[in-house]
């Protein structure tokens, strides 16, 4: 994200078609990394938080990403017309390097509280059981205070 946002901003700062190349290299690398990597990373995030039905969710990203497509040049063709296209380049530029830093949530997002306290074993209400080969009978992995409670 950072990436495409100081590639936009140098956009308009091209003075023929030689000095686009760099810029517009940077522009679609970056976009071919966000892209390749939004699929995997929405099955994750599915995965953590809700039942694993990845159709759906496939389908509103793939939607969200086409009305992106869609409604993305017609827009940004009447803001470029009312403020400018190096105005409009740049907007578009700070809002990715300002939004680049919310990335760094994905790296690792908070599951539910059920699954977040079973797999990191602390604060969790469920009760281990754990069995023996010279006693049949099961004992808590819990302290003794607790086993009283029954």
């Amino acid at each position: 994200m950072m990436l495409v946002g100081i590639s936009v901003i140098c956009v308009p700062f091209a003075k023929d078609i030689y000095g686009l190349i760099a810029p517009n290299f940077g522009v679609g690398f970056a976009i071919g990394m966000v892209d390749s990597s939004m699929m995997p990373i929405m099955g994750y995030l599915v995965d953590l938080r809700h039942v694993s039905v990845y159709g759906s969710v496939y389908a509103i990203a793939d939607v969200a990403f086409c009305m992106g497509f869609a409604l993305g040049p017609s827009a940004g063709g009447a803001i470029a017309k009312s403020i400018g296209f190096p105005w409009l380049m740049t907007i578009i530029g700070i809002v990715d390097i300002i939004f680049a830093p919310l990335c760094l949530f994905l790296r690792s997002p908070p599951a539910k509280e059920e699954k977040m306290a079973i797999l990191m074993e602390h604060n969790c209400p469920v009760r281990k059981r754990m069995y023996t080969q010279n006693s049949t009978q099961p004992y808590y992995a819990a302290d003794e205070e607790s086993e009283s409670d029954e």
